[in-house]
């Protein structure tokens, strides 16, 4: 066991620990308990119980402390119950369309994905034509030379017949 002198230097290091947090967390919960959205949402877990208007609705979600945000869900509470009172507003439209896909990824990294996989394909896809055919230029012209034609060219000249490429001479 330990001796007097220590038991109490325990206590009050306890002590001083606990009023530590509860005044570090006082500011905190008296800044949420003066909006009655922001206190309904941390009473009730499951939801809202009162109506609120979209003005009181917005201003519970901007003083929200960044701890209520991070450690609660009420501010997924909040802004459904916003969409919700907000959607009401519209009217009695149509028949209400779909909501939205539900993707894991935002959509301007999906475009992003989707442009880099059409580049490589088309790269991969210009690799494999110099390949096959390394003399291509890239703007498709060749540099090889057509082969010959043999129709164009003369037979060869035998050794026994020597006449001048003009003709026999005349008189001869």
């Amino acid at each position: 066991m330990l001796p007097r002198r220590f038991a109490k230097l325990a206590f009050l290091a306890t002590l001083t620990v606990l009023l530590t947090g509860v005044l570090a967390a006082a500011p905190v919960l008296a800044k949420n308990a003066s909006d009655p959205v922001i206190n309904d949402c941390l009473n009730h877990r499951a939801g809202l119980t009162g109506h609120y208007t979209v003005a009181q609705l917005n201003h519970a979600l901007q003083v929200m402390t960044a701890e209520t945000k991070e450690y609660t869900n009420c501010s997924d509470v909040i802004n459904r119950a916003l969409l919700a009172a907000v959607g009401k507003g519209k009217g009695k439209g149509g028949g209400g369309g779909g909501g939205g896909g539900g993707s894991f990824l935002p959509t301007p990294v999906i475009i992003i994905l989707v442009v880099l996989v059409l580049a490589g394909v088309t790269f991969g896809a210009i690799a494999l034509r110099r390949r096959r055919d390394p003399d291509r230029d890239p703007d498709g012209a060749t540099d090889r030379t057509p082969p010959e034609s043999t129709t164009d060219r003369t037979p060869p000249e035998s050794t026994t017949d020597r006449t001048p490429p003009g003709g026999p001479a005349p008189g001869a």
